[in-house]
C-alpha cells in the first residue's frame, strides 16, 4: 500500500493520534524566507507609510498626462513603481497571513494591504479614461518621438481595444470604492474555509486516529481502504455541506459581482467580460467544452477500468482517486522530490536548473502542512521579490508533482519579470498554467521512462490518468459548472444551495458515466472549490494541459528550436496578446487540434493501463 509521511519525524506508535504540527516545530529549511521581502514588520509598516503618501501624489497627476511625452511618461514610471512597491507589501502580509490563518496580527495586516490597493485603484481611477481621451494618433506620434514611451506600445493598443468599456472618470472611481464590498464574498468564504470550519477525527486502516484536513483531503482519497475514503470524503464535504447555505449565499453575491461589472461596463455576459481583459474570443472556452464533451467516452472507460480493477459495487465519488494498485510503496521524501524536479527540467537547459537550484536553496518554498496554514498550493511573489511556493507536502508521487507544477510557475514568474519591464512583468493568466504543466508532463514523461518493474509502471500510469483526469476533465467539468451557474443568474435563477446542488450533481453525472454511482453528498461538493470565486478561472488548467503536453513531447523529442522558443515563452510575460505569447512556443490554441491530441494521449495511457491490468489477472 501507499505509505505517507505527513511530516518529518511523524512515526507514530499505534493508536496514536496524527497532530498537525505548529509552525514553530518545523526545521527554518522548510519555511519560505519571508524575510527577504522585508527584516521586520517595522520595515513593512515603515515603507507601508511611504506608499501611502505615493498613493496621495498619484490622484495629484491627474490632467497632466495629455500634456506631452515627457510628463505622460513620468506619470506612468511613478505609477509603474508605486505598483510594485504595493505589490511587495502585500505580498508580504499574504504570506505572513497563509502561512497561519489564526494569526490576527497578519490577518489585519493583509486587511491593512488590501485596503490600501483599494485606495490606489481608486486614487488612479482616473488614469485609463484620461488616458483613452487622448486621440490615439497623438499617443502614436509621442511614442515615434520617445523610445522610452514607446516601450508601453502594447500597453496602450489592449487599453484602446477595451476603450468601449472604460468608463468616466467619475464611474471609475465608484467601481474602485466598490472593490472593498465587491470582494467580501471570497474573503469570507476564504475565512469561513481555512479558519474557521472544524473536521471531525477518523479511525484509518491500522487503527490510527486521523484528524481530518481539508489539505490531507487528497490523501485520504487516496487510501486503498473503502471505508478511511468514504469515512473520510463524509467527514471532510460533510463540514462544507454544513455551510452549504452560508456558502451558497457567498457564492451567488460572487457571480452578482460578475453581472454587476457586465452591466456596468456593457459586456454580452460575464464569460465575455471575464475573457476580453485577455483578448481570448469565447469560442475558445466553448472549444474546450465542447471538444472534451466528445470525449467523454474516454472517461467513462476510465471509471469502468477503475470499477472492475477495484472490484467495486460502482465508482462513488470516495473512489475516484483510489489506487488501481494497492502493493507499491512510493514514499517520496522531500529531499527526494527536490532531486527529482531538478532532474526533470534538466532537458530545458543549464540555466534554467542552475535558477532553479539557487530557488531552492533561497527557500523558495514553504513546504509542510501546519496548523492553521492555508491548505493547497500555489506560486506567488511579485516583481520586488523572489518567487514563493505554498505547498502541504505529504510525501506522495502527486506532492512531487505539485511541487514541480507550482516551480513552473515560479520559473515562468523568474522569467519574465527578470526579462520584461515592470508593466509586462506579469504573465496572462491565460498563459499561466502552461509553465507549470509542462514541468508536470516532463515530469511524468521521466518517471516512466526509468520504471520497468511492471507494478510501478501500472501505478504510475494510474497516477498520470489521474493528472489528466484531475487537470483536463475536471477542470472542464468545473468550468461547465461555472458557465452553467452564471448563465442561470443572468436570466435571473436564484442561485440556492439546492440549485447548486442540483447543477453540480448532474454534471457529475454526465462527466463520469455509467459506472459512476451518484451519492446525495457529492451535490455540495461545489463549495470546496474555492477557484470557482476567481471568475471563469479552471478552464485554464484544462487548456493549458493541452497547450503543456505538446510542449513538453517537442522539447523531448528534441524538435529544433523546441527549447529555444519555449524560452521565449517563458520571458514574454505579457508584452504579445496571450494567444500570441503561446504561439511563441509554436502552440495555436485557437484550434481545437491541441485537446484532441491531448484526448489521443489519454487514450493511449488507458490502452496501455488495461494491457498491464490483463498481464497481471
Amino acid at each position: 500500500m501507499i505509505n505517507l509521511l505527513l511530516f518529518p519525524g511523524a512515526a507514530l506508535m499505534a493508536g496514536e493520534t496524527k497532530k498537525v504540527p505548529e509552525r514553530g516545530e518545523i526545521d527554518t529549511k522548510y519555511l519560505w524566507k519571508t524575510e527577504g521581502i522585508f527584516a521586520t514588520t517595522d520595515e513593512w509598516k515603515a515603507e507601508y507609510a511611504a506608499i501611502e503618501k505615493r498613493v496621495e501624489e498619484v490622484a495629484k497627476l491627474k490632467g497632466t498626462l495629455g500634456e506631452g511625452p515627457d510628463k505622460l511618461l513620468a506619470a506612468l514610471k511613478y505609477t509603474d513603481d508605486t505598483e510594485a512597491r504595493l505589490a511587495r507589501v502585500y505580498v508580504y502580509s499574504s504570506l505572513l497571513s497563509d502561512q497561519d490563518t489564526r494569526d490576527g496580527k497578519h490577518q489585519g495586516m493583509k486587511a491593512r494591504s488590501r485596503a490600501l490597493a483599494i485606495k490606489y485603484s481608486q486614487a488612479s481611477s482616473w488614469m485609463e479614461p484620461e488616458l483613452a481621451a487622448i486621440p490615439f494618433e497623438r499617443l502614436d506620434s509621442w511614442m515615434r518621438e520617445n523610445a522610452e514611451l514607446g516601450v508601453y506600445r502594447h500597453f496602450f493598443d489592449d487599453l484602446f481595444r477595451q476603450k468601449k468599456h472604460i468608463l468616466s472618470e467619475r464611474e471609475e472611481e465608484l467601481m474602485a470604492l466598490a472593490g472593498e464590498v465587491r470582494g467580501t464574498p471570497y474573503v469570507t468564504y476564504n475565512f469561513l474555509a481555512n479558519a474557521d470550519l472544524q473536521y471531525p477525527t477518523i479511525t484509518d486502516d491500522k487503527g490510527d486516529s486521523i484528524e481530518l484536513s481539508d489539505a490531507a483531503f487528497y490523501v485520504m482519497m487516496r487510501s486503498p481502504d473503502r471505508r478511511v475514503r468514504k469515512e473520510a470524503y463524509e467527514g471532510i464535504v460533510g463540514s462544507y455541506a454544513g455551510m452549504r447555505n452560508t456558502a451558497a449565499a457567498l457564492l451567488n453575491g460572487a457571480v452578482q459581482d460578475h453581472i454587476f461589472n457586465v452591466k456596468a461596463r456593457g459586456y454580452e455576459s460575464c464569460l465575455q467580460a471575464s475573457l476580453d481583459g485577455g483578448n481570448i474570443p469565447v469560442e475558445v472556452y466553448n472549444t474546450l467544452i465542447k471538444t472534451v464533451n466528445d470525449n467523454l467516452h474516454l472517461l467513462h472507460r476510465y471509471q469502468t477500468i477503475r470499477d472492475k480493477a477495484l472490484k467495486l459495487d460502482g465508482v462513488h465519488a470516495y473512489d475516484l482517486f483510489a489506487p488501481l494498485i494497492t502493493d507499491v510503496t512510493m514514499e517520496i521524501p522531500y529531499e527526494k522530490a527536490v532531486e527529482m524536479v531538478l532532474t526533470t527540467v534538466a532537458p530545458l537547459g543549464d540555466d534554467y536548473v542552475s535558477a532553479l537550484r539557487k530557488g531552492f536553496e533561497s527557500r523558495w518554498v514553504d513546504v509542510y502542512t501546519t496548523k492553521g496554514k492555508r491548505s493547497g498550493a500555489y506560486s506567488s511573489g511579485t516583481y520586488l521579490t523572489q518567487p514563493y511556493v505554498l505547498l502541504n507536502y505529504h510525501g506522495s508521487y502527486e506532492d512531487v508533482s505539485t511541487l514541480a507544477h507550482e516551480l513552473g510557475h515560479s520559473m515562468h514568474s523568474y522569467y519574465s519579470r527578470g526579462t520584461q519591464p515592470y508593466v509586462y512583468s506579469d504573465y496572462s493568466i491565460f498563459c499561466a498554467e502552461v509553465a507549470s504543466t509542462t514541468n508536470e508532463v516532463l515530469l511524468q514523461r521521466l518517471v516512466l521512462s526509468q520504471t520497468t518493474d511492471p507494478k510501478k509502471k501500472l501505478y504510475l500510469l494510474c497516477e498520470f490518468l489521474e493528472a489528466f483526469r484531475g487537470t483536463v476533465f475536471r477542470q472542464t467539468m468545473f468550468s461547465e459548472f461555472e458557465q452553467r451557474i452564471h448563465e442561470m443568474a443572468e436570466q435571473g435563477t436564484p442561485l440556492t444551495a439546492d440549485s447548486l446542488g442540483a447543477e453540480y450533481g448532474k454534471i457529475m453525472k454526465k462527466y463520469y458515466g455509467p459506472a459512476y454511482v451518484h451519492d446525495d453528498l457529492v451535490d455540495s461538493y461545489w463549495i470546496r472549490i474555492p477557484h470557482f470565486y476567481y471568475n471563469f478561472y479552471v478552464y485554464k488548467y484544462a487548456t493549458s494541459y493541452c497547450a503543456a503536453s505538446n510542449i513538453a513531447r517537442r522539447i523531448l523529442a528534441d524538435e529544433p528550436g523546441a527549447v529555444e522558443v519555449y524560452m521565449s515563452f517563458l520571458k514574454a510575460g505579457s508584452s504579445k496578446y496571450p494567444i500570441d505569447v503561446l504561439k511563441l512556443a509554436r502552440v495555436d490554441m485557437t484550434s481545437p487540434q491541441p485537446i484532441r491530441d491531448a484526448m489521443k494521449l489519454f487514450e493511449d495511457l488507458l490502452n496501455q493501463t488495461e494491457e498491464l491490468l490483463a498481464q497481471m489477472e
